[in-house]
């Protein structure tokens, strides 16, 4: 079986809200037996600026594991 993976890249507008979000998030992706590969927001960029301020990595078992953690009812309702 093929691993795959969600490259998520989050910006932050408010702190207090995102550290509700990740936690909520945190346990739907282990949900679905994700696992946290990446998990930062320090990155050296050589070229422009990116608009995004948090890049997390997440590997599932398989595709259809990761395509159900993207559209299941759980994620929907926090994202």
């Amino acid at each position: 079986m093929v691993k795959r993976y969600l490259l998520g890249q989050i910006t932050i507008s408010d702190k207090s809200q995102y550290k509700k979000y990740y936690s909520k998030i945190s346990n739907v992706i282990k949900e679905f037996g994700g696992k946290y590969l990446v998990k930062g927001g320090l990155r050296v960029v050589k070229e422009g600026s990116p608009s995004f301020q948090r890049d997390v990595l997440v590997e599932f078992k398989d595709i259809k594991t990761a395509q159900l953690f993207f559209s299941s009812k759980q994620f929907k309702e926090i994202s």
